[in-house]
């Protein structure tokens, strides 16, 4: 009897032991619920940040709870800055969680004029936050001012062996800034090879180390494996704890130990941070069951560790909007970082047409995703 006792208890010990273990890659469903989220978050924030965001806007840094951004003149010709607090965004965006119409705020909200004047607050202190000053001269001299240098850059002569030249129609972005170095992206619509239009150069303080580079997937590779960059590799993001994982451009994320990029693959999605990857992401049309997002750090080493899983069930999210469907005809993520997920789901008719529209807002946090059409059907970065 005592025998059976301790067998029995052993089983119930390993029980727990295995669910105590489980973790992070527990499965979990989320619960549905018609509507904006009800109460405000960061990973709100940070979403309404991106969404408003036009897409010459580049967030530079945060300092005291304020966000500093480059972005271009009317123009499109020379680099301006702006910045707002976190709290002046949240003000901004409030009338989301009071407005019965979700999309038709989000749609006021989203004119640029009215945020500009809301939220364009001019950096006029440039130098103290380390911002260089640029203008655009004629035939591409970019004349660049610094707290330590200033000087006039002959973009053509600098940038000759990728094809740059005086006549091309230039757009320059200030993508990065600390006080050491910055980072500015040339855009090149003149180019005809696609592949040199992207440029990058990096530059310190006091104006002198220029190194350049292509950026592509295919060129980039070759430039961080000869190390010329390493002497900036404190301006990009780390995102992993042990700073081994650096976020580069447009997606790219640098493994330093290796010095190589790390492979996201086609059908993955990689999260607007570069921290997560949300696996199978990237279809075409997202598959809905069980979903799995990982970090930057177990995705590159190719293991089956989950940051989060959860269940996607089209049929539900149909039956709670009561559609009479016939599957879906789109089903995409339109935004993904930590925490928070957007989607768009477009359903067929039972027999033709459309059955109905909806975006699910998804908060890994509180494993709740809200159904509502705020009209988002394209990619927000």
């Amino acid at each position: 009897m005592k025998k059976r006792e301790f067998k029995c208890l052993s089983i119930v010990m390993v029980c727990l032991l295995a669910i105590t273990a489980c973790g992070k890659d527990d499965d979990y469903e989320v619960t549905y619920e018609k509507g904006f989220p009800k109460e405000d978050s960061r990973p709100l924030m940070e979403f309404m940040k991106h969404y408003l965001s036009e897409d010459m806007d580049q967030e530079i840094q945060r300092v005291n709870g304020s966000v500093f951004f480059s972005t271009l003149d009317t123009q499109r010709r020379d680099i301006e800055y702006f910045k707002y607090t976190e709290n002046q965004l949240k003000d901004y965006y409030k009338p989301m969680f009071t407005e019965k119409n979700a999309k038709k705020t989000l749609r006021k909200l989203n004119e640029r004029e009215r945020f500009e004047k809301l939220l364009h607050h001019t950096v006029e202190n440039k130098e103290k936050y380390d911002l260089p000053a640029t203008k655009m001269l004629p035939n591409n001299q970019l004349k660049v001012k610094t707290t330590e240098n200033k000087t006039t850059l002959d973009l053509p002569l600098l940038l000759k062996k990728y094809g740059l030249k005086k006549s091309d129609n230039l757009e320059i972005y200030l993508n990065m800034v600390n006080s050491n170095c910055f980072a500015l992206v040339i855009q090149d619509f003149s180019m005809k090879e696609s592949n040199n239009s992207t440029i990058g150069l990096f530059i310190k303080q006091d104006l002198t180390n220029i190194k350049t580079t292509i950026i592509s997937p295919e060129k980039l590779p070759e430039t961080l494996s000869s190390g010329k960059l390493e002497d900036y590799y404190d301006l990009f993001q780390k995102v992993d704890k042990q700073g081994r994982y650096l976020f580069l451009f447009d997606g790219m994320i640098l493994d330093k130990k290796a010095n190589e990029l790390v492979d996201i693959k086609k059908n993955d999605y990689l999260s607007r941070d570069g921290k997560y990857v949300y696996i199978n992401g990237a279809k075409d049309h997202l598959e809905d069951g069980m979903q799995r997002i990982q970090t930057i750090e177990n995705y590159a080493a190719g293991n089956d560790k989950y940051e989060e899983q959860f269940e996607l069930d089209y049929k539900t999210i149909a039956q709670k909007l009561d559609l009479k469907e016939n599957g879906t005809s789109i089903a995409e993520i339109n935004y993904f970082n930590q925490d928070f997920v957007v989607l768009s789901l477009n359903y067929r008719g039972k027999f033709v047409g459309t059955a109905g529209f909806t975006n699910v807002i998804i908060d890994l946090k509180n494993d709740t995703a809200y159904l509502v059409d705020l009209d988002i059907l394209t990619q927000i970065y």
